[in-house]
């Protein structure tokens, strides 16, 4: 703007372009000029401002914003204060004007043009879900509930929620009177009131002239919901369901981990455990931790109700709460019909786990865990080492001698020294509880802590049903070692040694 009386209209305003971003707009207005135009233009949306400066003494002036028809869209009078307009403005042409009140005016505005931010789209329509949080509630379910009611075109589907307090076995039955029906069984896993993905545990149509849908399922505590609809979404019908859980007694709290370092930690343990509980879809494995203070016996036995299950006998060799390569002691999957698995293993003491799990992840069982364990009365001295040097010395043997000790999978053989101050016979007896072993009477005759070729002086390996090795030989006076190994190196036992002179 100038000061002249050529931008005095809307017609003849001053252009000053598009605006983008800030752009200053000053000029006159006064008793020679009383009016000025502008005229700029937006090529977007834009956040609009239109400052003018603290105007002093006696003159003011009026400032005006007008779309491109002329209509005042905002305005303000100038003041001892600095005066704004803001605006959010659609792409196009505006007119500025600065119209003299009172005096002259030199002016200066400043003007300023951010676009605006795309307006946000609109959310997609939410498509229909399957409301649990309409179920009808039953409550604590401990035995059997029955209800009488009508799915079809008017009413495509029924929910009911229940409650087990204890793992159990759930039967659920659904008799339509005219069509048949399909009935679910579902966990809400995560809470959010829907059937998602994966949350459908057992689901039964029936398209037989019977019109009767079947579950049957093994389930822990929780709350659950069972579905009811038509199987055909044009089909009505009257309709009985029948539920009947049956407790099973669980008697394990907390629920054991899936790992090793969340195991349900059974502490020192000698003696006779039952645990009852559940593993399947909702609860892939079950974890235990037990401590033996002494060489024992182990029988161990889950029986199913429903499904096979597979058992795990695990020593966390190196610590890592991980099951590596060599730490599954035994193992057993029973696919018979007695859902029974096994193991018998004797071990020394120290840490174990036993893992329980289905032998098919897609099925669910409560189980019966019966761990026996039988101490087999260990001196309590340091195990045996593995090599010459590290054997247990007994000191001079002038009578008998005799461990009880154990060696196998995680200790393959035991060493013992000793020695004779005179020429003795000697007679080496090793009774084993569960598997054969191999005896070797040595004598390092060169000091070097190996057993070279003819330091073995005797051995003996017994493989008949007694589990006894025996050897009895004349010795002169001297240093003598003891190793005893099982026959097989995949088998472990237990055994009792005696050394008589």
């Amino acid at each position: 703007m100038s000061i002249s009386n050529k931008d005095n209209t809307l017609r003849n305003a001053r252009n000053v372009g598009t605006l983008s971003g800030s752009k200053r707009i000053g000029g006159f207005v006064g008793s020679r000029d009383k009016i000025d135009f502008a005229k700029f233009t937006l090529s977007g949306a834009s956040e609009f401002g239109l400052t003018l400066g603290r105007v002093t003494g006696r003159a003011s002036a009026r400032v005006t914003l007008r779309n491109s028809r002329g209509a005042v869209l905002e305005n303000f009078k100038s003041g001892a204060k600095p005066k704004t307009i803001a605006a959010s403005l659609a792409a196009g042409s505006y007119y500025i004007s600065v119209q003299s009140l009172k005096g002259n005016i030199n002016y200066n505005l400043a003007a300023l043009a951010t676009p605006s931010a795309p307006p946000t789209p609109p959310a997609p329509p939410v498509p229909p879900v399957e409301g649990l949080g309409s179920a009808l509630d039953i409550g604590l379910l401990s035995g059997t509930y029955t209800n009488q009611d009508f799915v079809g075109t008017t009413d495509p589907v029924d929910f009911y929620k229940f409650t087990l307090n204890d793992a159990a076995n759930l039967q659920a039955r659904v008799t339509g009177s005219s069509a048949n029906t399909r009935v679910q069984l579902i966990r809400d896993g995560n809470g959010n009131g829907l059937v998602d993905n994966e949350e459908i545990l057992a689901s039964d149509s029936n398209f037989s002239s019977t019109f009767l849908s079947d579950v049957t399922q093994d389930l822990p505590s929780g709350a659950y919901f069972i579905k009811v609809e038509p199987s055909n979404t044009s089909a009505s019908t009257l309709y009985q369901l029948n539920l009947v859980a049956t407790p099973f007694g669980g008697n394990v709290s907390p629920d054991p981990g899936n790992t090793l370092p969340a195991a349900r930690d059974l502490g020192a343990f000698a003696g006779t455990l039952l645990a009852k509980d559940y593993v399947g879809q909702l609860d892939a494995n079950d974890t235990y931790k037990f401590t033996l203070t002494d060489i024992a016996n182990l029988q161990i036995n889950v029986k199913g109700s429903s499904a096979n299950t597979r058992i795990q006998l695990v020593r966390d060799i190196n610590s890592n709460g991980l099951i590596d390569n060599g730490e599954v002691l035994a193992s057993d999957s029973n696919i018979s019909s007695t859902f029974l698995s096994s193991i018998t293993q004797d071990v020394p003491s120290g840490a174990y786990f036993i893992k329980v799990e289905t032998s098919n992840t897609s099925n669910s069982s409560l189980y019966e865990l019966n761990l026996v364990a039988t101490p087999f009365g260990g001196n309590g001295a340091p195990d045996p080492g593995n090599t010459l040097p590290t054997a247990r010395d007994i000191g001079v043997l002038s009578s008998t001698f005799s461990a009880k000790e154990h060696v196998g999978i995680i200790d393959s053989d035991d060493f013992y020294k000793f020695t004779l101050n005179d020429a003795k016979t000697l007679q080496a007896r090793v009774t084993a509880t569960s598997t054969n072993t191999r005896i070797d009477l040595i004598r390092d005759t060169n000091g070097n802590g190996l057993i070279d070729n003819n330091e073995v002086v005797e051995s003996d390996t017994n493989s008949s049903t007694t589990f006894l090795s025996n050897i009895t030989e004349d010795l002169q006076a001297g240093t003598y070692f003891m190793r005893v190994r099982p026959q097989t190196t995949s088998r472990s036992t237990n055994y009792t040694l005696s050394l008589t002179v």
